[in-house]
């Protein structure tokens, strides 16, 4: 009995799901909307805020590590990581749904490849949520292992994670993704993940972090932050050389920081839009094949 009730509640589910998406056309299209314009607003706040300072605004994040709204905006545990949180768990989500939908639906082979993709949506939310990472790697193991090392470790672990979807793909990919738009997406989720991963790990054993945050404190300075903004950063750093004291540990300066936080964030941001958007997409793809079933039952 328990079970027969789940699997009403899994079909009922299912009804509201589809009577939702055809009510309020859910579309991938809102998806990367939402996240692309979330991006883009903060880029805007931080160019009045920061660079501007328009209506004194910079006053309103004087009490940041960091005294600069881009700070706030992109660091650990701030708006944007929480946002990617809850794509990451939508992204998951879907997936399962989607597991489960195909699965009714006899289609074995791409029910695997999606639940693959919400076992890997999960590991990359404990990721970024729960840090075990870090925890393992810096906290633990730091003080045993050199930094090329640690890079590679880092890396090695991104690698773990990636392989899973990557094995979806590569196993099921042919005729899961038979729909363009939705192998667009996971595309462009797999690039910009990839290239977060390469600028947190490999590229810190050579000169491109530097450069980047170099490039971005010069240019955030040039395009109107002058030397108030500089003052502001110099603070930072103060701030940074105070706490490493107390605290008897290594910080990033606030020239890598423009890097980890504002590169790095806005990448991630960008996979889970795609990635949720994918899911997003295949799921009306499949609504749209059931269409003409469900129109016929509706007429009978």
């Amino acid at each position: 009995m328990p079970v027969k009730k789940i699997r009403d509640l899994l079909s009922s589910i299912e009804e509201v799901a589809e009577n939702t998406t055809d009510a309020f056309q859910l579309s991938y299209y809102h998806v990367l909307g939402t996240g692309i314009g979330i991006l883009l607003f903060s880029y805007l706040a931080i160019y009045l805020v920061d660079i501007r300072n328009s209506l004194g605004l910079r006053s309103t994040v004087q009490n940041q590590l960091v005294p600069v709204l881009w700070h706030y905006l992109f660091k650990e545990r701030g708006p944007i990581e929480l946002v990617q949180w809850l794509f990451l768990g939508a992204f998951a989500t879907t997936c399962g749904y989607l597991y489960h939908r195909l699965r009714k639906m006899g289609k074995s082979d791409k029910a695997r490849f999606w639940l693959l993709f919400a076992i890997a949506g999960v590991l990359m939310l404990i990721e970024d949520a729960l840090n075990p990472r870090h925890f393992i790697l810096r906290d633990l193991l730091l003080h045993q292992i050199n930094w090329t090392t640690l890079n590679l470790l880092e890396t090695a672990y991104f690698g773990a994670i990636a392989a899973i979807p990557a094995f979806a793909v590569i196993k099921y990919g042919r005729k899961t993704l038979e729909n363009r738009t939705t192998a667009i997406l996971v595309a462009g989720g797999f690039l910009f993940y990839g290239t977060a991963v390469f600028i947190s790990g490999p590229a810190d054993l050579t000169d491109i972090n530097q450069q980047i945050g170099d490039t971005l404190y010069e240019a955030t300075i040039s395009m109107g932050g002058g030397e108030e903004l500089r003052a502001l950063y110099e603070q930072g750093d103060q701030n940074i050389e105070r706490l490493e004291e107390e605290r008897g540990v290594g910080m990033m300066d606030v020239r890598y920081m423009l890097k980890d936080f504002l590169v790095e964030e806005s990448l991630e941001l960008l996979g889970a839009t795609f990635l949720l958007a994918s899911a997003v997409s295949y799921l009306q793809f499949t609504y749209r094949k059931r269409q003409p079933d469900r129109v016929q039952k509706k007429n009978q």
